[in-house]
């Protein structure tokens, strides 16, 4: 084998380890995310099961931001209740639910100190 031939085996190598380097990272960091959205759908759950009367609701993240997270959960039955917001914080590795409304002031977002890319 010649000198080319060894080259261009070696940068074959080479882009295929970069390919695959990054597709591994890409599917860990898929599971990392589906880990966190997974927690924060707990999380949500349980704060509005304990904090409303609501018997089933849907629940979607609109946002995730670092420690905090904006939900929205709707009921099951549209005449329970109207949709709501549920803001979390991540506290030592576990979400937990901070308030829940249909509407927040300045100062709400102030006291809780969410910031102002996860607010509404």
């Amino acid at each position: 084998m010649n000198i080319t031939n060894k080259n261009s085996l070696a940068s074959l190598r080479h882009a295929l380890l970069i390919a695959l380097i990054a597709c591994v990272t890409g599917y860990i960091g898929s599971l990392l995310a589906a880990g966190e959205e997974e927690a924060v759908t707990v999380a949500a759950k349980k704060y509005v099961a304990a904090h409303s009367v609501v018997s089933g609701f849907h629940v979607w993240i609109e946002k995730i931001d670092g420690d905090y997270a904006r939900v929205k959960v709707a009921p099951n039955d549209a005449s329970q209740t109207d949709a709501a917001w549920v803001f979390l914080k991540r506290e030592q590795g576990v979400w937990h639910g901070l308030t829940i409304g249909t509407a927040f002031s300045p100062e709400d977002y102030r006291e809780l100190h969410i910031p102002t890319s996860v607010q509404l």
